[in-house]
């Protein structure tokens, strides 16, 4: 499976991914990811790994050929813009409408 595949995330993934983040300290980053007038707050692959299983990580992260800190380093990069691709308007869409949208995170 390639890095591009084995990073490819559903909105409702994304949704879940961005309340999980909010719940476990993140708050204040996502808060500025959703947002159209708040600068992007960065998160780091360290920070992820705090909050996130690491065994399941290990598995996406050894199907794309990567560590498990790069993959988190690559995921923490890429979280902001794939938030604001979910959340258009500045909050996550109704079900419905989220899930019509679909988010790639390419490597980079």
């Amino acid at each position: 499976m390639s890095a591009e595949a084995a990073t490819e995330i559903n909105a409702i993934d994304m949704g879940q991914l961005l309340l999980f983040l909010a719940d476990h300290g993140f708050a204040a980053q996502v808060g500025s990811w959703v947002s159209a007038e708040t600068p992007n707050q960065p998160l780091t692959g360290q920070q992820l790994l705090t909050v996130l299983d690491e065994q399941e990580l290990q598995v996406v992260a050894s199907e794309a050929g990567m560590s498990v800190l790069e993959y988190a380093e690559q995921l923490a990069r890429e979280l902001p813009e794939a938030a604001n691709a979910v959340t258009p308007d500045g909050e996550l869409p109704e079900d419905e409408e989220f899930r019509q949208h679909a988010v790639n995170f390419d490597k980079q």
